[in-house]
């Protein structure tokens, strides 16, 4: 008759690297048909810890011995499959039939498992002997500080030193798309929360690339707030000319939006201020600087463009230079600084001269240098705005209606335009100001009022010396000596009809000469 061996396996532990999870209890009784033997098998857990990285394995050891406690020897077929559930579920690692060496009843096996399957679930471990599956299932418990790397597990204390850290996490190798850690959340949720009560809440530095990286698909990329002191604070030690502080780029909207409740929206500040105005309270913008204050350019839009409900759309002030510069890179010098609205100074400094926009008012073109009279005016450009002036060319001597010179040609959609596209994210396309060639009937022009300007000139009658007064000519659109006449005594010209002083001379032909225009 044959006789049923029967194995008694008791497990005393059983470790896992990394999700260091270990069985603690006993196997029950399993029963095979084979030899007339009694064993019993004990089996305990130690740590292994392999040089460099550790292994994704379980190190499982026991001992078998018969029902006298005598250790058995032999080789022995066993299978080791790890469940989600204590009795049925699904089995989420199957080592199959291991052929496993016994020696003085002693055994050990290392079952290689996936290491995203400890996580944090419940595991049940089914050991199968022969066949035949022991029960119940044990479950694999954690060592004790592997409770610190479960789902709501707290890591709390001090690190081996004053510069060490609680818990390191590096990423070794070359790895472009690698990352150290990886933190998740649902939409409701925050993916990672880093508090601190006197020092630094995140910290996050690199060599060569972004200390800190935030993206966000359809909102923040970062967003930062501060109770008391600064929502966020950017330093660069970088000496370079373009190690900026911050830098920021936008596809669509604004490059940056600085709001303030009560205080400066945007305050900039460069240099040694000492000295300087310090403005205060609601401002859009401020900039403060050693040299410049603030300096705005565009290639083809605004360079600074403020706007004010009640009081000043710009203002700049200045300790030692200017207040305000504006500048263009157009050929034609328009515009360095531009405004629709009244302008206010103490005082008014020119290079070059004063000009006002008027209206060709007759058939003929005009052109640069003519000398223009007064014909009339037609209706304002915009609701509320002043009548434009109207001029044709001036044909005969001593005109009282004299009113400037001709400078150029004015495309009046360089302003018009400015105004209407003032508030609109996209300004109008670059726009020739000044076009070159003749002024057609009824189109814009400059006419220059005050300072020196190039006026076609008449010297064939009399001779034109510098600093004389000049008037318009008999010839179309000259200006000549002005004719002398004498009131009480004194000899002068002819009353509101100077044009200007000739800056240059001009002897017995008819040329362009520089005139200081002034208008009497």
């Amino acid at each position: 008759m044959m006789k049923t061996k029967v194995i008694w396996m008791t497990v005393i532990g059983m470790t896992v690297l990394l999700a260091a999870a270990s069985i603690a209890s006993a196997i029950p009784l399993y029963s095979a048909a084979q030899e007339a033997e009694t064993a019993q098998i004990t089996s305990s857990s130690t740590l292994i810890v392999p040089d460099g990285t550790t292994a994704a394995k379980i190190s499982y050891q026991g001992r078998l011995t018969n029902p006298g406690g005598g250790a058995l020897n032999g080789t022995f077929v066993m299978r080791f499959v790890i469940y989600d559930d204590a009795a049925a579920g699904t089995a989420v690692y199957d080592s199959g039939n291991m052929n496993v060496a016994v020696t003085g009843g002693l055994f050990n096996v290392q079952l290689t498992v996936d290491q995203n399957d400890f996580n944090g679930q419940a595991l049940w471990l089914s050991i199968i002997v022969g066949g035949e599956a022991l029960s119940p299932r044990q479950e694999l418990l954690p060592a004790p500080y592997a409770l610190s790397l479960r789902p709501g597990a707290d890591i709390v204390g001090a690190p081996l030193n004053a510069s060490d850290s609680v818990l390191d996490v590096e990423l070794t190798g070359l790895f472009p798309d690698g990352r150290a850690g990886g933190f998740a959340a649902p939409a409701t949720g925050t993916a990672i929360v880093a508090n601190a009560n006197g020092g630094t809440g995140l910290h996050g530095s690199s060599a060569s690339s972004y200390g800190i990286w935030g993206n966000s698909q359809n909102s923040w990329g970062g967003y930062f707030t501060s109770s008391q002191g600064y929502g966020i604070r950017v330093d660069t030690g970088g000496t370079d000319h373009y190690d900026h502080g911050a830098y920021v780029t936008s596809q669509g909207g604004y490059g940056v939006y600085a709001q303030s409740a009560t205080n400066q929206g945007v305050r900039g500040e460069a240099g040694n201020t000492t000295g300087i105005a310090q403005p205060l309270g609601a401002v859009g913008v401020v900039g403060i600087g050693s040299n410049r204050g603030t300096y705005g350019s565009s290639a083809g839009g605004i360079g600074v463009y403020g706007v004010s409900n009640t009081n000043y759309g710009v203002w700049g002030s200045s300790n030692t230079y200017h207040g305000v510069t504006g500048r263009t890179s157009n050929s034609d010098n328009n515009y360095g600084f531009y405004t629709p609205d009244n302008l206010y100074a103490l005082n008014y400094n020119l290079m070059g001269a004063t000009m006002q926009v008027m209206q060709n008012g007759g058939v003929q073109p005009l052109e640069s240098g003519d000398v223009v009279v007064f014909s009339g005016v037609s209706e304002p450009l915009e609701a509320g705005g002043p009548p434009v002036i109207q001029v044709v060319q001036a044909n005969e001597a001593n005109s009282s209606a004299v009113a400037g010179v001709v400078y150029s040609r004015f495309n009046i959609e360089a302003v018009v335009s400015t105004q209407e596209h003032a508030d609109e994210n996209d300004p109008p396309a670059h726009l020739e100001v000044t076009p070159d060639g003749p002024v057609p009937a009824g189109e814009f022009l400059l006419v220059v009022i005050q300072g020196p300007a190039l006026v076609k000139a008449d010297g064939l009658a009399e001779a034109i010396a510098v600093g004389d007064l000049l008037t318009s000519s008999g010839a179309v659109g000259y200006a000549m000596k002005a004719t002398a006449v004498t009131i009480n005594d004194v000899q002068t010209a002819v009353p509101g009809t100077v044009l200007g002083k000739a800056l240059e001379a001009v002897n017995g032909e008819q040329k362009r000469i520089y005139v200081f225009v002034s208008l009497q």
